[in-house]
């Protein structure tokens, strides 16, 4: 019923005592653990992203259980830690907090603990000694009023005192811990309790949501309140409220958000595993969270004096520590005892980094070994190519720019093929990487040798294009990425220009010039060399440009598809065949064939186009401009009047003269940018025998197929939606659920479209349209990039649309960029907002 009802998570109460049995306790029987595989079946079998949490207040390997093999519990509370971190905290000693994770069994991995601090029960103590319950209670309770059952029933900041610092300290452990930290409504902005409230109601009190009537909470009259707000003048709602610790930038609320924001940006507090360390002083607690490449240093005083520690940090010598909340670098690790002050309660968050200098510097059994940088053969061949493919790939593709699955889990990479790219000192390199669950991926990667004084340099400049060091007799090098060398950015377009055809392990590269290449060069060959001087561009992003001189610009898939790429396949259509100016000039490609396999494009030839920037950069200057001009202006009533249609300026002569007075001039910009739309369709649609080009009807199972499309990105916005609301801003939330209250109307609507009669034809377009694809060249517009959505298939973006679809992606950029430049104008003169 309840998961039906769209429930996330359940709370199993009580779960030791699930099943009762005549003659025992029943406590931890077998049949409840029989009831619990059952319950999980169903789940796994019906519900997808649901968990099951058990609340049993038992020790550790009490609740192993619980988790069973993975399928029983995704998770249980971890009580015995709970009162242990309070104890640490009042005796300054992390040996409570040491002794009782020792003693916390594995679980599995599909399994996590719930950590919190406080919740709506007592602050249980059934989990410790008699000694350490009386110490406890003398501690935090003083007055009998405060206890119940066996426990304390007080909220987190007055357990605390009160004290920012404790409190902070409590929370980055909780967040630094193995788990998933749970917090308990309110100790989010340090919120009250209310002690002389029956049972356990003096935590149960309304959430403090503003400093208003009943705190927000509720509109009765506030005798009639089931339970009252708290009205101390300490903690009471007037002092303490959600409203008023959001527009405080250091409050307790936003440092929590951001506490909150940055946990989740590390996927080794949840996953990662647990190492303490013992410095000499035990008012520090120390401890190093691992996982993969993720490294993190956390440090926490227990005292309210400041402390210093020495800490062995000599399994991570040469590393630099990042503090992560400000991003500061602290000194460099040695081998020697790393020494930290702390101030009173206070911690550190620190994210371990290879040092630049030392991030590409191996050992010798690390280091590739080659007789010279000829000596390609042994790089692919027994020692060298392990190391290249199990530890030096996995390690450096993830950190290009271009590398496209971020959250993906690197399993293994291959080299799949490989051959030397003609004259120059470049090798083809096809890699194919493995996810744990995702699709593999193929990237291609360029690679040369350097040594000595060439090494050098890189290391110095360049030393994110360094793979590994490389040993031979005569000395050290690097193994880099080619792109990064002159020579061989020259040997790629040398395979253009001359059509060359390169046998590799196990298929051929060649070259495909354009017939309007030789009009791309400069005409005397005495210039040419001067002309094309090739230069790596710094606008990285899912491909590699190579500039030469001002001529030509040479783009290299880094992860090529089998197929024609459609921004090389679309370039040469447009200028070999439809004769459409307003692209860059198609130069040539370089393609790639494998052994039975379809041509795979790895890199396309363009002529180089001067310009004023692209589309986005030229309109927010526009509309910069407008806004400083025109912010005092009354728009007259008549132009308010308008509505719809009536204020789209279709064309120019359709805008109003009070828009014209003021914005003439972008206004002509975009009707020729609109113009040039049209023509770049027309041309894509002018072929009659090509059959990639020529137009299609649009047919009742294309309009079917796009239904289905629609209804698939709807439901996934939707659960997308759903799954983050949690970490979205308190503003952005309301929206949220307003959309997603129109989840069944949105998804029936797109059903019950009548799209039947529609009636037209389909034709290749451009597939990613807008303002940042144009240059703004003099007063006309050049369109580029027809790769479309570089994550999509291939397929999906060879496929034929209504030339509808790419206007409504242009119109779109001129409503994001409309917004943009506002929020960029009123934030910085807010007295216009």
């Amino acid at each position: 019923f309840w998961l039906d009802m769209g429930v996330d998570a359940l709370r199993m109460d009580a779960i030791p005592y699930l099943v009762e049995r005549d003659g025992t306790n029943c406590e931890n029987l077998p049949e409840t653990h029989a009831i619990m595989k059952k319950i999980r079946a169903e789940i796994d079998a019906n519900y997808e992203s649901r968990v099951i949490l058990a609340e049993a207040n038992q020790w550790p390997a009490d609740v192993r259980p619980y988790f069973a093999d993975g399928d029983e519990c995704h998770m249980a509370f971890h009580f015995p830690l709970m009162p242990r971190m309070y104890m640490a905290l009042r005796q300054e000693d992390r040996l409570p907090i040491t002794e009782i994770m020792g003693q916390t069994p594995p679980i599995p991995d599909n399994c996590q603990w719930g950590l919190f601090l406080r919740n709506h029960d007592e602050l249980t103590l059934e989990m410790v000694s008699d000694d350490e319950r009386d110490y406890m209670y003398l501690a935090y309770s003083a007055d009998p009023r405060m206890r119940i059952n066996i426990g304390i029933r007080r909220r987190l900041a007055p357990l605390l005192d009160n004290n920012r610092r404790r409190i902070e300290l409590m929370n980055s452990i909780l967040f630094s811990f193995p788990g998933t930290p749970i917090l308990y409504y309110g100790d989010e902005i340090g919120m009250g309790d209310n002690i002389y409230l029956g049972d356990r109601n003096g935590v149960r009190t309304p959430m403090q949501w503003t400093g208003d009537r009943n705190a927000g909470f509720s509109r009765a009259v506030p005798a009639k309140l089931y339970s009252p707000v708290v009205m101390d003048p300490v903690w009471g709602y007037e002092a303490i409220n959600v409203e008023a610790q959001q527009g405080d930038s250091s409050s307790l609320f936003n440092w929590m958000r951001n506490l909150i924001a940055l946990r989740k940006l590390f996927r080794v507090f949840g996953r990662g595993a647990l190492k303490f360390l013992h410095p000499s002083n035990r008012k520090v607690l120390a401890y190093i969270r691992e996982d993969g490449d993720e490294i993190v240093l956390c440090v926490a005083n227990l005292s309210r004096f400041a402390q210093p520690a020495q800490l062995d940090l000599s399994e991570y010598d040469g590393m630099i520590p990042v503090e992560m909340l400000g991003y500061v670098e602290f000194p460099s690790i040695s081998r020697q005892p790393y020494a930290v002050t702390l101030a009173p309660y206070g911690f550190l968050w620190l994210e371990l980094h290879p040092a630049p200098d030392t991030a590409t510097v191996q050992s010798e059994d690390a280091a590739l070994l080659v007789a010279d940088a000829s000596d390609w053969k042994s790089l692919f061949e027994d020692g060298n190519r392990h190391k290249l493919e199990e530890s030096i790939l996995p390690a450096y593709i993830p950190r290009q720019r271009w590398f496209g699955n971020k959250s993906g889990t690197i399993r293994s990479t291959t080299v799949v093929d490989w051959g030397k790219l003609g004259a120059s000192s470049a090798i083809f390199c096809l890699v194919q990487v493995e996810y744990e669950a995702e699709k593999a991926d193929r990237y291609f990667l360029p690679i040369a040798i350097a040594f000595g004084g060439a090494a050098k340099a890189l290391r110095e400049t360049s030393p994110a294009s360094i793979l590994s060091t490389v040993l031979s007799p005569s000395g050290e090098g690097v193994l880099y990425d080619a792109t990064y060398d002159a020579g061989s950015c020259q040997g790629f377009l040398e395979i253009v220009k001359t059509d060359a055809a390169i046998d590799t392990q196990n298929g051929v590269v060649h070259g495909e010039s354009s017939s309007s290449l030789p009009g791309l060069l400069p005409s005397k060959r005495s210039a040419v060399e001067k002309a094309l001087v090739p230069r790596r561009s710094l606008a990285e992003q899912s491909n590699t440009s190579i500039l030469f001189g001002e001529k030509l610009i040479l783009k290299l898939f880094r992860r090529p598809d089998p197929g024609l790429n459609p921004d090389c396949e679309i370039g040469r259509f447009l200028t070999e065949e439809a004769h459409f100016p307003n692209v860059p000039a198609f130069g040539g490609s370089i393609e790639y064939v494998h052994e039975g396999d379809e041509v795979t494009t790895l890199g396309m030839l363009q002529g180089l186009v001067a310009n004023q920037g692209d589309g986005w950069k030229w309109m927010q200057e526009e509309l910069e401009r407008y806004y400083e001009n025109n912010v005092q202006d009354t728009v007259p009533a008549e132009e308010l009047s308008r509505t719809g249609q009536d204020v789209l300026p279709v064309g120019i002569a359709r805008a109003s003269t009070f828009a014209l007075d003021r914005a003439g001039v972008a206004l002509n910009a975009v009707a020729v940018l609109g113009k040039r739309t049209a023509e770049m369709h027309r041309a894509l649609a002018s072929s009659k025998t090509n059959v990639a080009f020529r137009p299609e009807p649009i047919s009742a199972k294309y309009l079917e197929d796009l239904q289905l499309a629609i209804n698939a990105q709807a439901t996934h916005a939707y659960d997308l939606l759903r799954k983050t609301m949690s970490g979205m801003a308190d503003d952005a939330v309301e929206m949220a659920a307003f959309l997603l209250s129109r989840r069944t109307r949105t998804l029936n609507g797109i059903w019950a479209s009548n799209l039947g009669n529609i009636d037209g034809e389909r034709t290749r377009i451009h597939g990613d349209y807008h303002l940042g694809q144009v240059l703004r060249v003099k007063t006309d517009f050049v369109i580029l990039d027809f790769e479309g959505e570089p994550a999509r298939p291939l397929a999906v973006r060879q496929a034929k649309h209504s030339p509808l679809k790419d206007v409504a992606g242009m119109l779109r950029s001129f409503n994001y960029a409309a917004w943009a430049a506002l929020m960029k104008y009123t934030s910085r003169r807010p007295e216009h907002q």
